[in-house]
């Protein structure tokens, strides 16, 4: 089925432990282990019009490196927000990113651009990239989307789909970002 064909699609993307290191990745026959960090995704088709969002869960209280790299992506992710807004260039929104990444030293940690235009499909144009300077317009919706990327540990994404209006930004998606909100059960 494609996702019009269902309207909401929810799921795991395939992303399991540090090999979610790898943005896209999919894992197959992955165990989930205690520790485990998972990355996750779901969509929805609304009137032909898709939105999406991904988060991090948690197998089991996050470690302390876990806890600071998703904080890290928490406050990345808000400075994207933060610089999304009618008339700026989506380049600038990434440039923004890219400030936040050398100031953390995390360049390394750097995968993939901000986000991306949603519509009728998943990834449009423009992207919230270095290279495009198109200027952001109210009617847009992005997905915003920076991830911190720690070889070794995980990947830590954050998505949300965001409408741009005449005065700012509306996020359309709702789903906890609080880690504790995030960690599954683990006996």
């Amino acid at each position: 089925n494609s996702l019009s064909d269902c309207g909401v699609w929810v799921g795991y993307r395939g992303q399991v432990g540090v090999d979610s290191y790898y943005p896209h990745a999919v894992t197959t026959n992955a165990q989930f282990r205690r520790g485990d960090l998972l990355g996750c995704y779901a969509s929805a088709d609304v009137g032909g019009y898709i939105c999406e969002l991904e988060r991090n869960f948690f197998m089991g209280p996050p470690s302390e490196e876990q806890r600071k790299y998703y904080q890290l992506v928490v406050e990345l992710q808000e400075t994207a927000l933060e610089a999304l807004r009618p008339g700026v260039r989506c380049c600038d929104v990434d440039a923004a990113v890219q400030k936040f990444y050398q100031k953390h030293h995390l360049e390394d940690a750097w995968r993939h651009h901000t986000g991306h235009s949603l519509g009728s499909g998943m990834h449009e144009c423009p992207v919230l990239d270095i290279g495009d300077e198109t200027e952001v317009q109210p009617g847009m919706c992005f997905s915003v989307e920076p991830g911190l990327y720690i070889k070794g540990v995980g990947g830590f994404r954050l998505s949300d789909t965001v409408a741009v209006h005449q005065n700012g930004i509306e996020r359309v998606t709702y789903y906890s970002r609080d880690i504790e909100s995030l960690i599954c059960g683990w006996e």
